[in-house]
Parts: structure tokens; sequence; C-alpha cells
């Protein structure tokens, strides 16, 4: 899937979750080439309010790809050069955002 089906994956999904929804997913646009990642990011309003931006948590996630990126404090897309770092990424944005979540 490329960036633009990830955004509207993952709007979409946090659209039905909600105004405390954070929603991050990430893909191999192809799975034959381990060199290229995209990782999205979508917060609702609850998120946001509790000092999340997506496109600053999606660029600092991506980093982790050997990438970077950013966008919107609700909606942001980075990339990266790693695919096989992505599942370790994944497992960093989750455990960031419970932590920072549980803390609000």
């Amino acid at each position: 899937m490329d960036g633009a089906g990830l955004q509207g994956a993952a709007q979409s999904l946090a659209d039905q979750l909600g105004d405390g929804a954070a929603v991050v997913i990430g893909g191999l646009p192809d799975p034959a080439d381990q060199g290229k990642v995209i990782l999205v990011a979508a917060f609702g309003k609850e998120v946001i309010a509790a000092n999340l931006q997506a496109g600053k948590f999606i660029g600092g996630i991506a980093k982790r790809c050997g990438g970077g990126g950013g966008g919107r404090p609700n909606l942001a897309q980075a990339g990266g050069r790693d695919g096989a770092a992505l599942a370790d990424a994944l497992e960093a944005a989750q455990t960031e955002l419970a932590e920072t979540l549980r803390s609000v």
C-alpha cells in the first residue's frame, strides 16, 4: 500500500475511534524492496490536547528506520530506508504513546 492509502486507512480508523484516537501504521510499499518504509500517524483532538502532534511524533519514530518526515498535528507521514527496522519502530511507537497518554 502506498502513502496515500496508509494515510486514508489511518484517518478512517482514527475517525471511527473518536477524539481519543492515536493510530500509527506502517508498511513496506513493495515487500520485495526492504529499503523503503512508510509510516503514518493520525491523532484525535484529545491526543493533540495532551501535547502530542502527529508530525513530530512520526518524524521521531521514522528515525528508527533511517528516515524522517512530518505533517500536521492530526495527520502525518514519514518514510525510511530500513524495512528491517519497521517492527521495532512500530513497537516503539506503541510504547511511547502508551507511556505518554497514561500520564495525562
